[in-house]
């Protein structure tokens, strides 16, 4: 009897678990009213472009939306500009240890891409696929070029293609409950980092987006939300 119970209890914890996210999601759409609108109009406007890259990236097209739509709803064109500035001054001449910082649409680091050239290298299928991302070694005309392309929004959208891939083959032994239950998990690996184990990416851990916010939210909780409200 305590077992039936028991069980019924996890079931029933397992259901309500999208509701949660869903809250929080919904509270960061409440606060972020007019970021959150600025985001799915950007996405009204580039769905084409989503919709070609999704073919490539085995997601559907929202889904590829829907990882990078909370940093599209943060995106600051001042900020970006003085970070990118950064970048080419500090990471051009020194590299990632003296600055990395997130920039474009989709804010991705200098780091992040160098992590991706490196998955390229190692796995055959994706140098064929992606060859054009590798670059050559490590020096400034190399760092340079690597900030062109973050610059750029076609770029940005080729390594979010990657990245998706990336996580596709390291997890491929790894199941999902729904593909929100992927997507929440896709949206952690983006935001925390694609190098983590599966356990790690899976625990919910203290809320931390936006970075500079006094209220702060779990990153895939409002990636969820993009999801369920882009058509």
């Amino acid at each position: 009897m305590n077992t039936v119970w028991i069980n019924c209890c996890i079931a029933v914890l397992f259901l309500l678990l999208p509701e949660v996210g869903s809250g929080q999601g919904r509270r960061y759409a409440e606060m972020y009213a007019g970021e959150c609108r600025e985001a799915l109009d950007f996405w009204e406007l580039h769905k084409a472009d989503f919709e070609v890259a999704a073919k490539k990236a085995g997601v559907s097209p929202r889904f590829l939306f829907a990882v990078v739509a909370p940093e599209v709803s943060q995106f600051g064109s001042l900020m970006n500009k003085a970070q990118t500035y950064t970048l080419k001054v500090l990471y051009a001449q020194n590299g990632k240890a003296y600055a990395d910082f997130s920039i474009g649409m989709f804010q991705m680091k200098p780091s992040f891409v160098e992590q991706l050239e490196v998955c390229v290298g190692r796995d055959k299928t994706l140098l064929v696929e992606f060859s054009d991302v590798r670059l050559p070694a490590d020096s400034r005309d190399t760092r340079v070029e690597r900030i062109k392309r973050l610059d750029s929004l076609e770029w940005q959208m080729t390594y979010l293609t990657l990245f998706c891939r990336v996580v596709e083959r390291r997890f491929s032994n790894t199941s999902f409950a729904t593909e929100e239950d992927k997507l929440r998990f896709y949206a952690s690996a983006y935001n925390r980092g694609f190098h983590l184990s599966e356990e790690r990416l899976r625990q919910e851990g203290k809320p931390y987006f936006p970075a500079f916010a006094r209220q702060k939210f779990r990153y895939a909780d409002v990636a969820l939300w993009f999801y369920r409200n882009v058509q």
